[in-house]
């Protein structure tokens, strides 16, 4: 079951509607999908999330660095899981997203060879249905109540508000009358995408106490740690760290500097499975809250991959982000679906999916 050979497919993905985030509007997103191949013609898959602002990796250069991994890798076994994460981890310094979709690659493709699902591979499912946050981001009030008030009828418990795309004041409005709009029964959150000021921040927290959110996610910069801290000081929201978590270290400093209670944690930032889940339990192990999450239109590879992870964390307490459902059209032949706010774990070998790979080839594109 030795690996004999990787390659990386670059992806351009059309959104079903726009998607605004700290003022950057997105209507495509790109990616890339990797297969790995074994002796006797298994297959696994994975995905890199391309997301410059989050990990710092181009298409361009999460495809040079799948091909330097790749001679790490190459001739192992491809069910010594635990040896090709750390090649991969120490192959090469940063590109997690790169690494991230090698190593998924092989749990799907050992789980294939060995007729397991990736989450028995990770130590077993605890949830067979997890709950799934459902993300706003219109830009506009009334679209956004709309969409929020239509997805809790759906039977969503958890939504997140995108902001940092206008009017302070009138975020937080929206905020307060979706609250109002909503009850108290469903998980609320706003999503600031690091792209307020401190001041900017610490105001909205102010403005935004009536609708006394769950917490509200990386409202400035990744660096600005002790701005997080003020922000968590300035009002009784709770503050979550995104942007600001590439390594499991990290969720260590930030709960430790109060300048998170909680984050998202994502698999193409983490470097991999086994490091996320690492992190997450850190998290937990500190008193802190979490949120398993994918980039925005991920396809169903990379959110198999973090559903798997989800049946073996259980429920997070801040949510759990699919976001293949953002898609216009996706990856696999049987996609991830959500229904009634749920989503069912999947108990096929691997992660659980089949490849479309005739839509591979007609989303293919060649990296710049």
């Amino acid at each position: 079951m030795k690996i004999t050979r990787i390659e990386a497919v670059p992806l351009a993905m059309p959104l079903r509607k726009p998607m605004l985030m700290a003022g950057r509007l997105f209507e495509t997103t790109e990616t890339v999908i990797v297969r790995l191949e074994t002796e006797g013609r298994h297959a696994g898959w994975g995905e890199a999330s391309v997301a410059p602002f989050l990990t710092g990796e181009t298409t361009a250069g999460i495809m040079a660095a799948v091909r330097f991994l790749a001679d790490a890798v190459i001739g192992t076994d491809v069910r010594e899981l635990a040896t090709i994460s750390a090649a991969v981890s120490k192959g090469m310094v940063g590109n997690p997203s790169a690494k991230a979709a090698i190593e998924i690659a092989a749990y799907d493709g050992a789980g294939r060879a060995l007729g397991l699902p990736v989450h028995a591979l990770l130590g077993g499912a605890r949830t067979r249905e997890p709950a799934c946050l459902h993300l706003v981001g219109n830009g506009d009030p009334a679209r956004d109540l709309a969409e929020a008030e239509a997805k809790a009828k759906e039977g969503f418990s958890s939504l997140k508000l995108k902001v940092a795309n206008g009017d302070l004041e009138t975020e937080a409005e929206t905020l307060v009358r979706m609250r109002k709009l909503l009850g108290r029964n469903i998980q609320l959150a706003a999503d600031a995408n690091a792209g307020w000021t401190r001041t900017e921040a610490s105001t909205f927290v102010r403005l935004a106490d009536e609708a006394m959110p769950d917490f509200i996610e990386q409202p400035v910069h990744s660096d600005d740690i002790d701005g997080l801290a003020r922000v968590a000081r300035a009002g009784r929201i709770a503050v979550g760290a995104d942007e600001s978590i590439h390594a499991v270290r990290d969720i260590r400093m930030l709960i430790e500097a109060g300048a998170a209670s909680g984050g998202a944690f994502k698999i193409m930032k983490l470097g991999g499975l086994r490091a996320c889940l690492d992190a997450c339990r850190l998290a937990n192990f500190l008193g802190g809250e979490v949120n398993l999450s994918g980039k925005i239109g991920e396809t169903s590879i990379a959110n198999a991959a973090t559903l798997a992870l989800a049946a073996v964390w259980g429920e997070p307490s801040w949510g759990l982000s699919l976001t293949n459902g953002y898609l216009a059209e996706d990856a696999a032949v049987d996609p991830i679906t959500l229904r009634g706010g749920r989503v069912a774990v999947r108990d096929g070998a691997g992660l659980g999916i089949e490849v479309d790979e005739r839509m591979l080839e007609k989303r293919a594109k060649t990296p710049a």
